[in-house]
């Protein structure tokens, strides 16, 4: 019932005793909670503001109790959690507001995905699912920029034409409707133009994209079964032999997300590893906004 930490620096390892497992669960839940209600409350309102202080104080508990205890300096950080903080927006924990944070789902893929350096010139697919106005306008954003990317938005964004892109490619960036299933994570999926993506779609490649940015709700959650078994979108693709995921892990609101996922793009242009690139584009954007605390940076960072 007592939750431990194990901290790795310089080659020395200390255990550290955190509190009651129950106990940071429970914040754990209040600040989800939280954070999707604000992804749906009208911006400047009330009710956002109200929400947006609790969200803030709930962080401020976590961080005293996950952090503060483990004397971190300010390197970067690479975090294999457990249990229920698997669905934590780390960022939101003020310590880590502005520190490159890496998280994996054991330390030997994290190992693995760091010793994977991307090519110099990536191959790049770009897609968007329907019904998000802003996501189409994310990905043109995105195929302007680099125009010598694959590109499928609107009805061609389908799950063949997409899973056809996606085998070989080196860096994809999807823009779509996510939902996850706790039911039957393999059942995870992402909306497209005639139907749904799913893990199942993805055990299907002959090589996965070693990078991947999944702008949409909660595809960065995993279910978790006994033994810290993942099961979901990022547990599939890092067992597939995908090296760096980002992805949300609460719901987050689109516009916002699109301002998010092309500050992100400028970053990773400029040679930004994508845990520092995430940090950067966070700056860009308002300081309380869901979309900038909800994407996590998962494998090697």
């Amino acid at each position: 019932g007592e939750l431990l930490a194990v901290t790795l620096v310089d080659g020395r390892a200390r255990l550290h005793r955190l509190g009651a497992a129950t106990r940071i669960a429970k914040e754990v839940g209040s600040l989800r909670f939280g954070l999707r209600r604000l992804a749906t409350a009208p911006a400047h309102s009330r009710a956002a503001e109200g929400m947006a202080q609790v969200t803030r104080t709930v962080a401020r508990r976590l961080d005293a109790l996950l952090l503060e205890p483990l004397g971190l300096d300010g390197r970067p950080l690479v975090l294999v959690p457990t249990g229920e903080l698997h669905a934590l927006p780390w960022a939101m924990l003020p310590s880590l507001q502005e520190r490159p944070v890496t998280v994996a789902p054991s330390l030997r893929l994290w190992l693995r995905a760091a010793q994977q350096p991307l090519p110099y010139t990536p191959q790049r697919v770009f897609a968007a699912g329907p019904r998000l106005a802003a996501a189409t306008e994310e990905i043109e954003t995105l195929a302007r920029r680099h125009p010598e990317a694959a590109t499928l938005t609107r009805e061609h964004a389908t799950v063949a034409n997409l899973t056809t892109a996606l085998d070989g490619a080196d860096s994809v960036h999807i823009a779509a409707h996510g939902r996850f299933r706790d039911d039957n994570p393999l059942f995870c999926s992402l909306e497209l133009a005639d139907g749904n993506l799913t893990v199942y779609d993805l055990e299907r490649l002959h090589r996965v994209p070693p990078q991947i940015i999944l702008s949409s709700c909660e595809s960065g959650l995993s279910a978790v079964h006994a033994g810290d078994e993942l099961m979901g979108f990022t547990a599939a693709l890092f067992a597939l032999g995908t090296c760096t995921l980002i992805a949300a892990t609460v719901p987050v609101p689109d516009e916002a997300t699109k301002g998010l996922m092309l500050a992100l793009d400028e970053q990773l242009s400029r040679g930004a590893p994508p845990a520092t690139a995430l940090v950067e584009a966070r700056a860009q954007v308002p300081k309380m906004s869901v979309s900038s605390a909800a994407f996590v940076c998962f494998g090697a960072g």
